[in-house]
């Protein structure tokens, strides 16, 4: 009988349904903090964002399912045996992270962060004109499942959406245009909104240096959602006290956590969230996870195929 270690985001009753339509497995279900290395050595497969230490040296390890849609740190050399299956909980974070994406994007706008200090310091006064998503040009980097769910849930607000991605093809519905990243440039000197959701890859690290953010149209809005590794924080920091932007959401950055006294914490116009996006607080987060691992479990038994297969080489899902 096989083994499957979990130590996943999953309830009673899903531990029940895992067994239940896979009798023919053993799993162990364990809190990470209890998972040792040799308890990893003993299993078949693991579901669950392990430490990377204890994966390594385990070349027997058939498939690994993250609960996460981030795969970098599994996808380096030495982590995972050269036949280990690697897939990730992508496609079930889009819409939560694309939710939060309308609401802080909207918060910005509407300068909402200026009326809650005036609250706190018993004031009452009027911060003058707004602006909004309505004619606004707005760009994503990065279409995978949370590009794609963005572009859907602005689209009712009247907004011109452009999309970037590495390969070109048929512009989907979501988009009014969709370009390369060799135009990456270009765009963003005519974005109001720039939204980055790419993953950390080696060609994604530090992408948007000095240079880049300075083409950003001054006193556009830029969001980050993808991976912290994405933005350099202390080009970001001189752009932002040249006041290059109106408004900056990061709720993810480099390092993490931001260390304490950074001056990103106190910069006007800028608003951290600690990575809460991809968390699990979501119920329809939570459920779409499950259903990947219930179908990617079945593939793994030789049931149809995999879903969110991690390519080693691009670090993004084939």
């Amino acid at each position: 009988m096989k083994k499957v270690l979990v130590c996943g985001p999953f309830d009673e009753i899903k531990r029940s349904s895992f067994k239940e339509s896979n009798s023919d497995l053993d799993f162990l279900f364990l809190e990470k903090e209890k998972i040792t290395a040799r308890l990893v050595r003993q299993a078949d497969a693991v579901i669950g964002n392990l430490p990377i230490e204890l994966l390594k040296g385990n070349p027997n390890l058939e498939w690994v399912q993250l609960t996460s849609s981030g795969a970098d740190a599994y996808v380096k050399p030495g982590v995972l045996g050269e036949h280990t299956v690697l897939t990730s909980a992508t496609g079930a974070y889009g819409l939560g992270i694309a939710e939060y994406m309308v609401a802080m994007l909207l918060v910005m706008m509407k300068k909402i962060p200026a009326y809650l200090d005036n609250q706190k310091q018993g004031i009452w006064r009027d911060e003058g004109r707004v602006t909004g998503l309505c004619g606004k040009r707005v760009l994503i980097v990065g279409m995978g499942n949370i590009g794609t769910e963005f572009a859907e849930r602005i689209r009712p607000f009247g907004c011109e959406i452009i999309g970037i991605r590495r390969r070109v093809g048929k512009c989907p519905a979501e988009l009014d245009e969709l370009h390369s990243m060799e135009d990456l440039e270009t765009e963003l000197a005519r974005a109001d909104v720039t939204a980055l959701c790419l993953p950390g890859t080696s060609e994604t690290y530090h992408l948007f240096d000095d240079r880049l953010l300075s083409l950003c149209k001054t006193g556009s809005y830029l969001i980050n959602v993808g991976r912290g590794s994405v933005i350099d924080t202390e080009a970001l920091t001189r752009q932002v006290k040249a006041r290059k932007f109106e408004g900056v959401w990061l709720d993810v950055c480099e390092p993490e956590p931001l260390p304490y006294g950074h001056p990103l914490y106190s910069l006007p116009g800028v608003i951290l969230t600690p990575h809460i996006t991809g968390g699990f607080h979501l119920d329809t987060t939570l459920q779409k996870i499950f259903e990947i691992c219930m179908q990617n479990l079945k593939a793994w038994q030789g049931d149809g195929e995999y879903r969110s297969v991690v390519d080693r080489n691009s670090g993004y899902c084939r």
